[in-house]
């Protein structure tokens, strides 16, 4: 299957400006005359808030959309994408970049173009949550609360280190969220206060909450853990940089196809892709090879975690 360079038809590159504190701006029509190189006839949508990337994509006929910004500028054409007559590539711009480090594609915006020229098509797991697709992961609880404080307050573009006093503020709060985790009927876990939902393994930065994670499988990792006191935290904190979460006794650890989400308190919030989401309850399945995406040659899949976990 042949990558960005061996398409037909229309693309569309939907660019978010204010993402990469005004990268997408400055490589905006670098990169557009690069896909134009390709012989590919290139439309160009500039959004200028929220939703505007979702109704792009809504309104594209079909074949190849193109993003071009952060985590949330891809959730939003994930979800406006008729996914049977689209298919999707990544240009990385944001402040974390998650899925695009999941499939190995460059920072570098026209190095990013050429990978993905050279490169191939793979089919890949679709998460949804509450009727909400996502790629990468959902969080309920403490993350997802950091995530909703952050985002009500921004102005401009994000960096990780807007997040980092949030999180420890969270984290020295300890507030109980009190979450109830069920796992493909099963229940996992109780009285939960920290929960993700991994498609990827990446969290953000060197963060990995599902580190076994893939989006080849057709299964979603779950990880979930409770939080009493600050120093609750430090043993899960050091095993998601060093990848080890999954093995960490605090933590539980399994996967599943379909999760659900629970609180006997009605403010738990939950986050899709690092951006706001709703509040609980939460259903989260899992549709297998879903998404059809643009990905460097080199991109492995499973077989690029090397699982060892079972």
């Amino acid at each position: 299957m042949s990558g960005l360079a061996g398409q037909h038809g229309d693309v569309l590159l939907v660019g978010n400006p204010i993402s990469g504190r005004g990268k997408v701006a400055r490589h905006l029509d670098g990169v557009a005359e690069a896909v134009r190189a390709l012989g590919l006839d290139v439309r160009v949508l500039e959004s200028s808030g929220p939703g505007d990337a979702r109704e792009a994509a809504r309104n594209f006929s079909g074949g190849v959309i193109l993003s071009f910004g952060g985590d949330g500028t891809f959730n939003e054409v994930l979800n406006g994408a008729d996914l049977d007559r689209c298919l999707l590539g990544i240009i990385p711009a944001g402040a974390g970049n998650v899925f695009a480090k999941e499939l190995d594609v460059p920072g570098n915006p026209l190095g990013a173009v050429g990978a993905l020229a050279a490169g191939k098509t793979a089919r890949l797991d679709l998460g949804v949550c509450n009727g909400r697709r996502f790629i990468s992961m959902v969080g309920a609880g403490m993350d997802a609360h950091i995530v909703r404080t952050i985002h009500r307050a921004r102005r401009g573009h994000l960096t990780q280190w807007h997040y980092v006093p949030a999180m420890l503020r969270q984290v020295f709060l300890c507030t109980r969220w009190a979450i109830q985790v069920e796992v493909d009927g099963g229940l996992f876990l109780e009285d939960a206060d920290v929960v993700c939902v991994g498609n990827a393994h990446s969290y953000g930065g060197p963060v990995e909450l599902t580190p076994m994670a893939t989006p080849t499988d057709g299964l979603l990792d779950v990880m979930a853990l409770r939080s009493r006191n600050a120093g609750d935290m430090l043993g899960p904190g050091l095993a998601s940089l060093l990848r080890s979460l999954h093995a960490f006794p605090g933590a539980c650890y399994g996967r599943g196809r379909v999760v659900r989400l629970s609180s006997t308190r009605d403010d738990v919030p939950w986050q899709v892709d690092g951006d706001a989401g709703g509040r609980l309850p939460a259903e989260l399945t899992c549709e297998p090879a879903r998404v059809r995406m643009l990905v460097p040659r080199g991109f492995r899949g499973l077989a690029m975690r090397g699982r060892s976990w079972a």
